[in-house]
């Protein structure tokens, strides 16, 4: 670049030089100077637009399931440079680049409360997948009318990627049950174990025994007597999650959109999907991972679950003929 800058620099420098002669023989000829010319405008400020983009130009094939369609189309990697875009202008480019069915949450005339279209966004994306880079542009887009808790995205029923102010995507709620059973299960913990004799138990079993003492002792803090209800156990369950998972959104918090009743071992939660997700995640969550590895001078490949998708280049079945008895 630098020896094309010279180039040009210099030939610049020649092009003048001519005009200078050529213009030096002008006033020899004739005496009236020529009219200066007028300078050229200068170039209206533009804002900066992306500078680059990388993609990977794989069709993604239909799994049937839209939703993981979706997050599919999201897991390409993206290098990209915004200084100042409006928020519109990001989004459609995300659209385009990923193939994704999103929809933003724009604040208009019948909505409050939503994405500002001409909130100016400035991000660097470097090979960042396109969901990552859609957490990173929603953190950016917080504005007056999205809100005191922020904007957020979750998957709707038909595999539309919903994007904006969490009151907006409150509005989409649905009732998930959860067993939570293992995690109340409380295991005993034996001081010591016992010990059989063989005769003992073969006589007490003749004589239609079998209402005796367990053998097994407990820690003393432990005993069935000292031992937490299960009422207990799924109340201390419950606050771990209101607390650590979306707080501000139960209703036992005074919250509006997400509530959560205990009834035998199983959590009813009525919440929308972006709670559901950091509850259970999602059961078609794309996984395009693929490992190699050798051991014992073996090689094993293991492959994500997108490969099931996947089929064999210029093979197909055929039929074949068998000719009857002669």
């Amino acid at each position: 670049m630098k020896s094309f800058a010279r180039m040009n620099l210099a030939a610049l420098t020649v092009v003048g030089l001519a005009g200078l002669a050529m213009g030096q023989s002008k006033d020899l000829v004739s005496p009236a100077p020529a009219p200066a010319p007028a300078p050229a405008p200068a170039p209206a400020p533009q804002a900066t637009a992306p500078v680059q983009v990388v993609t990977t130009s794989s069709a993604i094939v239909s799994s049937g399931i839209p939703q993981r369609d979706t997050l599919l189309r999201l897991q390409r990697p993206i290098t990209i440079t915004f200084n100042e875009i409006p928020l519109e202008d990001v989004m459609k480019f995300l659209t385009e680049v990923t193939k994704a069915d999103i929809e933003p949450m724009w604040a208009d005339d019948f909505n409050s409360s939503g994405l500002s279209k001409e909130k100016p966004i400035t991000i660097k994306a470097e090979r960042m997948s396109g969901l990552m880079l859609l957490d990173k542009i929603m953190e950016k887009a917080v504005s007056d009318t999205t809100g005191s808790v922020g904007n957020t995205w979750q998957i709707s029923e038909t595999g539309t990627l919903q994007c904006g102010p969490r009151e907006r995507l409150n509005k989409y709620r649905r009732v998930e049950i959860y067993s939570v059973r293992d995690l109340l299960l409380e295991i005993p913990d034996y001081t010591n174990a016992p010990e059989f004799d063989l005769n003992s138990v073969l006589q007490s079993s003749g004589e239609g025994g079998g209402g005796g003492q367990s053998p097994f002792r407990e820690r003393g803090d432990q005993t069935a007597a000292n031992r937490r209800s299960l009422a207990d156990r799924a109340t201390e369950l419950q606050n771990i999650i209101t607390e650590l998972v979306e707080p501000e959104q139960w209703v036992d918090n005074g919250g509006e959109s997400s509530s959560i009743r205990f009834f035998q071992s199983t959590f009813i939660v009525n919440a929308p999907d972006y709670v559901h997700r950091q509850l259970n995640g999602y059961p078609y969550w794309a996984n395009r991972s693929v490992k190699v590895a050798r051991a014992n001078g073996r090689r094993y490949v293991t492959l994500g679950v997108d490969t099931a998708q996947a089929g064999l280049s210029g093979i197909e079945n055929q039929p074949i003929t068998i000719p009857g008895p002669k």
